[in-house]
């Protein structure tokens, strides 16, 4: 499975963070931290406080214009080349402000933030219906995808025309170079949040990420204490914060195993179609959970008892998803105990089931391609905002006093 990817923490999320890796901070082993895994060695890991990322992951796309004079007239933004349905990803945490047609631009996507505390949208265009998975007043995450580079509108070709507008596309903003931008945001970070829209609302919407990020105000935590770890069945979900219908099986299958909380089920699923339980990737997954066909056929359940097992079936997949995650927790752990793997929890499984349990066997640790290292960061920071109030999306010890994390994400 597949998914992307690399996320902003939200407000709550950075609160949490900080509190948590203050009180892990000391390093006082004695008695051992119930937030450890005592087989994963305690070395220091940076943790961003937010982050800016490329449109495109590296490795995807060419620069085929650059911003300025082209042909006569201005071009105010680049043109990245790439294949038809190469994931676009949220260039900085924030407020989806449009999401549709756009004329020449086929459907674009603008997204608003507040940047070194000025107003800031990135624009994303030329992308086809099918290639928009968010929509006007979804709160997405740097790294997040967004959507899948087309050739919609004025359009010689696969592409994606990006954009940066201080001041706010909609709000009479002048674009910039994205290009300067994107390497001064690297060499100069701040924090980016984000801005208010005049009708916010609905679900987020679906998903990828990219190891094309740079950490802006780092922290630190432990490897094998990671705070966002030690994730326990049992945790309410925000009222209201899911569908109506897939709220019962949300709470249902969280009780699947231990590692496995409402709120981090709730967040693979926002991750991973947008609760759209007929959505279908480019590469073929399916349904909520999005399961390619072949992996549905081996862990498929009938989770409402109705005598088969539907991928596109809201009970089917959320019940599938728990015990797919389930059974991934268990290889995880054994083969940590066995020494044949390295790291967080959490991540490892979550890698598994980004990039399948035989590539991360195979890496001794996390799968180090560009999707799954964003990948086993964004679910667990998502988790946060579907946790009930008062409660930490799960932050506490597994049982045992292991503490460990799930969360997980479709195939692409």
């Amino acid at each position: 499975m597949a998914a992307p990817l690399i996320g902003l923490l939200g407000v709550g999320g950075v609160t949490l963070l900080a509190a948590v890796v203050f009180m892990l901070g000391s390093g006082d082993r004695k008695p051992p931290n119930p937030n450890c895994l005592p087989d994963i060695p305690r070395t220091h890991q940076r943790v961003s406080a937010g982050e800016v990322v490329m449109p495109l992951a590296e490795g995807t796309y060419t620069v085929s214009s650059p911003f300025g004079l082209r042909e006569g007239t201005f071009h105010r933004g680049v043109d990245l080349a790439a294949p038809l349905g190469t994931p676009i990803l949220a260039t900085t945490g924030g407020r989806v402000a449009a999401a549709g047609p756009a004329g020449g631009f086929g459907h674009w996507i603008i997204i608003d933030t507040i940047h070194d505390n000025t107003p800031l949208s990135s624009v994303y265009g030329h992308m086809s219906a099918g290639g928009v998975f968010v929509k006007t007043g979804d709160e997405v995450h740097a790294g997040q995808r967004i959507g899948a580079v087309g050739s919609e509108g004025e359009s010689s070709g696969p592409h994606l025309h990006f954009e940066v507008v201080p001041g706010g596309r909609l709000q009479g903003g002048q674009q910039i170079d994205p290009m300067p931008w994107l390497e001064q945001a690297r060499n100069h970070p701040t924090r980016a949040q984000a801005m208010p829209v005049a009708h916010p609302g609905g679900s987020d919407g679906s998903h990828q990420t990219s190891r094309s990020h740079w950490m802006l105000g780092p922290t630190t935590a432990m490897v094998g204490c990671n705070p966002s770890s030690a994730v326990v069945a049992g945790i309410s979900l925000r009222a209201e914060s899911v569908p109506g219908e897939y709220e019962p099986w949300i709470g249902k299958a969280a009780r699947t195993c231990p590692e496995v909380s409402a709120p981090l089920l709730a967040a693979q699923l926002h991750q991973e179609s947008g609760f759209n339980r007929f959505a279908v990737s480019p590469a073929g997954a399916q349904g909520p959970a999005q399961f390619m066909p072949g992996t549905w056929a081996r862990h498929g359940v009938d989770g409402d008892g109705d005598g088969r097992a539907d991928i596109t079936s809201i009970p089917d997949a959320v019940i599938s998803q728990a015990s797919y995650d389930c059974s991934l927790v268990r290889i995880a752990k054994d083969a940590v105990t066995q020494g044949k793997l390295r790291g967080e929890l959490t991540e490892l499984w979550l890698s598994m089931y980004n990039c399948g349990p035989e590539g991360t066997l195979a890496q001794g640790s996390v799968c180090q391609n560009a999707e799954t290292l964003g990948y086993v960061k964004v679910i667990p920071r998502m988790a946060a905002e579907y946790a009930a109030a008062g409660t930490t999306a799960g932050v506490r010890p597994g049982p045992g006093g292991r503490a460990a994390m799930s969360a997980a994400g479709g195939e692409r």
